[in-house]
């Protein structure tokens, strides 16, 4: 059985600030794409074809989708209207990103600053990108690309630390009086989503009896392991190569909870990843993750500006007028992959608020 509900726990962690913040950075990446085409001259023209986008971007094939899901979303917040099927017209009154930036970013009570970062720097180079002067691979996982990225996924980051720390109050609410259980946590990377778990756990004097850290870079999860374990001794770390994607079971443990946020989503297929999950699960196992979702398919999120040049992040058709969608997926669909996956006791918590922003995916072997 699946089933869906709005939880009142999360009510603290997504608040009005954080919807208000939320939106801003949606705004913020909105007014960085305007100026990205402005800078190619397409503020010349009333109206533009996406096809004439693309020329004037000088867009490569591969990257076509990307402008597509660009217009769209400046459509969707009020820089552009449509004019038909192919034609798009420029709105006025729309202030700029930076514009925005200076005049409503100091009165949040929230450190979004690495979401505005890297947005910036996403922007500054998604011309080059998109018409291949410059490689996505080295722009975002370069030196200074895996610096910012270190610095989004950190739990000092308002905007992102609320899914770990989501996820990591329901997992801890799930041991049993008593119990020791192995976890496996998957795309551990930095290791933001293990420390709030293990913060978590201290703070309930709730002990486990192991601690997997895995990440499809060894060398993530192992660093992620030192710097984790001299802080909490009293968890027993380990770390290695996991890559769900080419799943083996071979010597693999069985573990109590598999756990992860914002990782699933880039399984392929996924039906396939999460029954390979299944299989890594006690007999009474649990998986529990944590995805930004959106609502539907007609709403665009301004994660997919950053998110969408990443490998993994795969389009989802079936979207309104072709617009392509990247990675996030619907709770709706996350509850109807598991059950089609085989587990029991599917169970989806989308957070309270204004929007839907995230959810917590439960279920059981």
């Amino acid at each position: 059985m699946s089933s869906m509900m709005i939880t009142n726990d999360s009510r603290t962690l997504f608040n009005d600030v954080y919807h208000a913040a939320y939106d801003f950075v949606t705004s913020y990446t909105a007014g960085r794409i305007r100026q990205e085409l402005e800078h190619v001259g397409l503020h010349d023209t009333d109206t533009f074809s996406r096809e004439q986008a693309e020329q004037q971007l000088r867009c490569l094939d591969s990257y076509r989708s990307l402008v597509h899901w660009a217009l769209a979303f400046l459509v969707q917040e009020g820089h552009l209207a449509r004019e038909g099927a192919e034609l798009y017209r420029w709105t006025a009154g729309r202030p700029s990103g930076l514009d925005l930036r200076e005049r409503d970013v100091q009165a949040l009570n929230l450190h979004i600053q690495p979401s505005l970062t890297m947005i910036d720097y996403v922007a500054s180079h998604w011309l080059a990108i998109l018409n291949g002067e410059s490689q996505v691979m080295q722009v975002m996982f370069g030196a200074q690309g895996t610096s910012l990225w270190e610095s989004y996924f950190n739990n000092a980051h308002d905007l992102y630390s609320v899914h770990n720390q989501w996820a990591a109050e329901s997992l801890a609410d799930r041991i049993l009086p008593g119990h020791s259980p192995k976890i496996l946590e998957l795309g551990a990377g930095y290791g933001s989503a293990a420390r709030a778990l293990v913060e978590e756990l201290r703070l309930r004097h709730q002990t486990i009896a192991g601690y997997a850290l895995t990440d499809v870079s060894p060398l993530l999860a192992g660093k992620a392991r030192r710097l984790l374990a001299p802080e909490f001794p009293e968890i027993p770390f380990s770390s290695r190569k996991l890559d769900m994607n080419r799943f083996s079971p071979a010597d693999e443990d069985s573990y109590d909870f598999i756990y992860a946020v914002n990782t699933v989503h880039c399984g392929s297929p996924l039906s396939t990843v999460l029954g390979h999950l299944r299989e890594l699960l006690t007999d009474k196992g649990q998986l529990i993750i944590s995805e930004c979702v959106r609502a539907d398919y007609d709403v665009l999120l301004h994660q997919e500006f950053l998110f969408s040049l990443l490998p993994g992040f795969y389009k989802i058709t079936g979207m309104r007028e072709g617009t392509p969608c990247f990675g996030f997926r619907t709770a709706a669909d996350w509850g109807s992959l598991l059950m089609e996956a085989g587990y029991a006791q599917v169970n989806v918590e989308v957070n309270s608020g204004t929007a839907i922003r995230g959810a917590i995916i439960t279920a059981q072997k």
